[in-house]
């Protein structure tokens, strides 16, 4: 029988990670740090180990290295799980981020059954911990990110798998009461947990942590992706794409630059009002691209715009609507890329948000 070997430090965590592989038909062996994990898998070499990163004794990354430099582990496909981002994180065969998708789960683990031919990571040697240097504060508040990001979404994580798994019980059993709750619980524990993640990005970016990852791509059809995403994920609202026909090649962060229109479309939706229609454009300029994202929804007061992309501020007060995060990360990457963003409105007109990428040059790291 097919094996997987999970580590992973928080106990509930684990318990949920086994049922599920055990409800796909394989066997889990559980390991509750990184130094048991690779007892374990050089007792029995597993034919897939899933690792959290953050674990006492062994870090996932490091249990990964020590399995590359193992000639009977080496070629072991390994799904590393975390709510950070870790250095080297493309070293493991698949990277999911906390907390897990259960669908995104058992995919991952298909993906990385499949037998994959050692590669040049099997040569890297195990890294040791460097001699400690002296903290300096910005480090400090880098490690104190690290253990938020650990300690409420690892939790979190669990919460979020146990309620997925209820989901698909209550479905079976055609509860619709018991279904309408557990989809409610969802609801809110998704809500947590972009909270969370607003406020690490938030921070890290005020620090100046986060690092772009830019490639050359083609941003229009990039633009057409994302638009075919957002008319699939919000049937009943109209999303007009305009302008963008022609290949527009420039370098940018993918990940990075979709977070900044997924906000901006998802404002455009929250406030659009009763027209129900979205518009997002494309057009170039000198040395630029400017993609516009426009609503015809009650529009934002003259009074809030200038502070719109400001920490903590929110253009409606309710704050059900959200965090007063969104538009000042927005606004950063926005700036990391080398480009701008900006909004015009029209009270009772609607609001257009620009956002500009440079053409032909790198991004500001």
């Amino acid at each position: 029988m097919t094996s997987i070997l999970i580590a992973e430090d928080e106990e509930a965590l684990l318990e949920v990670f086994a049922e599920v592989v055990e409800s796909l038909g394989y066997r889990a062996i559980r390991a509750h740090n990184g130094d048991q994990a690779l007892m374990l898998a050089r007792a029995e070499t597993p034919d897939l180990v899933v690792s959290d990163h953050m674990m006492p004794r062994r870090t996932g990354m490091e249990l990964l290295r020590a399995m590359r430099t193992d000639p009977a582990l080496a070629a072991v496909p390994f799904l590393l799980l975390s709510a950070a981002r870790p250095q080297g994180r493309e070293e493991a065969d698949l990277f999911l981020a906390k907390p897990v998708d259960l669908s995104a789960f058992e995919e991952a683990i298909a993906r990385t059954l499949i037998a994959r031919p050692p590669t040049a990571a099997s040569a890297l040697a195990e890294t040791k911990p460097a001699a400690s240097a002296p903290k300096t504060p910005a480090l400090a508040r880098e490690e104190v990110l690290t253990w938020v990001a650990h300690e409420l979404k690892t939790p979190l994580a669990s919460a979020r798998l146990n309620a997925q798994v209820l989901l698909r019980k209550v479905e079976k059993r055609g509860a619709d009461d018991e279904v309408r709750s557990s989809e409610a619980v969802l609801r809110q524990l998704d809500r947590m947990n972009h909270l969370i993640t607003s406020i690490l990005d938030a921070s890290r970016l005020s620090e100046g942590k986060v690092e772009l990852k830019p490639s050359r791509g083609d941003l229009t059809h990039f633009l057409q992706d994302l638009v075919q995403e957002w008319r699939e994920l919000e049937p009943h609202v109209e999303f007009l794409l305009v302008g963008a026909t022609d290949p527009v090649l420039l370098p940018f962060d993918s990940e990075r630059v979709r977070q900044v229109l997924n906000n901006l479309l998802s404002n455009a939706v929250k406030y659009g009002g009763a027209e129900r229609r979205v518009e997002l454009g494309l057009s170039l300029h000198p040395g630029l691209a400017d993609i516009h994202v426009r609503d015809w929804g009650a529009g934002i007061p003259a009074g809030v715009l200038p502070t719109v992309f400001d920490r903590f501020r929110r253009a409606d007060e309710d704050p059900a609507q959200g965090h007063g995060l969104g538009l000042y990360i927005a606004s950063s990457l926005a700036k990391l890329h080398g480009g701008s963003l900006s909004a015009k409105s029209v009270m009772g007109q609607g609001s257009t948000f620009h956002f500009r990428l440079p053409l032909g040059q790198r991004p500001a790291l």
